[in-house]
């Protein structure tokens, strides 16, 4: 095997339906990520959005597509 891939191919470890559980590692980090990025973003992500973007998300979903 090349060094840096794993038994997958070098892909990335599946998530959602159908995936194995992670290890207890693998718990203890996507814990510690989640709640890391909680703290950084979750002000942001409650920001209300602009009323320019709204127009704009507004316009995009009237537009004719091809």
């Amino acid at each position: 095997m090349a060094q840096g891939s794993n038994s997958r191919g070098g892909k990335p470890p599946r998530r959602g339906v159908g995936a194995t559980p992670p290890s207890g590692v693998d718990q203890a980090f996507e814990l510690w990520l989640n709640r890391g990025l909680h703290q950084l973003y979750d002000a942001v992500a409650k920001e209300p959005l602009p009323d320019e973007l709204l127009k704009l998300i507004e316009q995009d979903k009237t537009a004719p597509r091809e």
